[in-house]
């Protein structure tokens, strides 16, 4: 069986098999980039021991809306033929399922039958429910209690029993009370409403065993994401360190050429200097007398220029003593990153372990919810039997009573109508 979210533009395949992701995150499944989306928003999966859908909503910010009611942090059961939208902006798109029959609400003038036919107001949507609610309430269909008696409608607008009352069901004849037609989703809503009323007390403890199960695995999708985070952390490090080590190979490299080279020529320059310093002085030693005071002007200037030259030979040496200094700190610093690299590898391997036992926990766990659901499926079973028995008495006393009812309400419709008419000739 193939699924899709279609909408008016787009339209999505659902896995057959395992969960949907939606978000929009780049690793989701479904990438939606409307706005009020989450990176990790919800997941939809078909769960095939009762043949249906469950959408969980994984505590987005905006929530999740189904048919118009908001769903945050919770999971529900969907059919085909809702409306989900994700997000409070986001497009709308509808559950679409091959080969399953769509039941939309039709237009009165459409020719196709629809509750508002027989009804004097529109019908209500019927609002999501929780996936334990939803599937105790359809474990009591309509359908399995109306299969002895056939309906067929009438020309005074209200369906009528083919057989006689005796051998008619007594849930069909609640929908024949209520003006639905067996088999419409909205009298099984009616009638699962009721028994879910009934069946409460009953099932809450497990309902919630089942909300402690869906916050745990909330959490462990939420270490998932953030192993995946940390993850890709290290390989942003990894790739700084690379980048900053052959940067620094590079600098390195180029520093000490540049001031070998420096050192080198300054070397030199100084050897030339102090050699025509000395031809210089042995020039004034010959000289002796007559430009003695010239001589010691050009002196003079020599010796400052050789403390210049000194000076800039200090000011090198210290600057390559900077360099060195800056290298050995780059390679402390890419030390210290490295340790950081390993504690978070560390953390990632512990989180992975925990996130395994989590899973086997929740093996285990879902194997007993399982079989608790299949105990509580019988015992509802016999339990709702019982109630509806006992309804079914009360109903067929109050039959009578309310079938005049609904003769007065058609006749005071008739009277509405009548009203109307004349008033739109007028």
């Amino acid at each position: 069986m193939r699924a899709f979210l279609k909408s008016s533009e787009r339209c999505f395949e659902l896995k057959p098999r395992t969960a949907t992701t939606i978000g929009r995150h780049e690793g989701a499944d479904i990438i939606l980039q409307s706005a009020g989306v989450a990176d990790s928003h919800a997941a939809l999966e078909f769960t095939a021991w009762d043949n249906s859908f469950v959408l969980q909503d994984f505590n987005s910010p905006h929530g999740t809306f189904v048919n118009g009611c908001r769903v945050q942090n919770a999971a529900v059961k969907v059919s085909p033929g809702d409306i989900l939208r994700f997000g409070a902006g986001g497009a709308s798109f509808q559950l679409v399922v091959d080969g399953a029959a769509q039941v939309r609400m039709g237009s009165p003038g459409s020719g196709a039958p629809s509750m508002a036919a027989h009804m004097p107001h529109p019908p209500l949507r019927k609002p999501p429910r929780s996936a334990w609610a939803r599937s105790v309430a359809t474990a009591i269909s309509l359908d399995t209690f109306s299969r002895s008696s056939a309906m067929r409608p009438v020309q005074g607008g209200r369906p009528r029993a083919e057989r006689s009352r005796g051998a008619q069901s007594p849930l069909a004849l609640l929908a024949t009370l209520l003006g639905m037609q067996p088999g419409v989703p909205g009298a099984r809503w009616a009638v699962s409403a009721h028994c879910r009323l009934m069946m409460a007390p009953v099932i809450c403890l497990q309902g919630e065993k089942l909300l402690r199960l869906e916050k745990e695995i909330g959490r462990l999708v939420g270490l998932e994401t953030e192993a995946k985070q940390k993850d890709a952390v290290i390989r942003d490090l990894q790739d700084e360190i690379a980048a900053m080590a052959k940067t620094l190979a590079q600098a390195a490299a180029r520093n000490e050429v540049e001031l070998t080279q420096k050192l080198l020529t300054f070397d030199q320059e100084l050897g030339a200097k102090t050699e025509e310093i000395r031809a210089l002085r042995e020039q004034i030693n010959s000289l002796q007398k007559g430009s003695s005071q010239v001589f010691s002007h050009s002196l003079y200037e020599r010796d400052l220029e050789i403390g210049r030259l000194r000076k800039e030979s200090e000011k090198l040496k210290r600057e390559h003593a900077l360099a060195a200094g800056l290298v050995a700190s780059l390679r402390r610093e890419i030390v210290g990153k490295e340790q950081k690299m390993q504690q978070l590898r560390q953390d990632v391997e512990k989180a992975k372990k925990e996130s395994r036992e989590k899973d086997n926990q929740l093996a285990v766990v879902s194997a007993k919810c399982s079989r608790i659901k299949e105990e509580m499926k019988h015992e509802l079973e016999e339990r709702e039997a019982l109630a509806c028995r006992n309804r079914i008495g009360e109903l067929e006393r109050d039959l009578e009573g309310l079938r005049g009812e609904a003769q007065k309400y058609c006749a005071e419709q008739e009277s509405i109508r009548n009203q109307l008419a004349e008033k739109a000739k007028v």
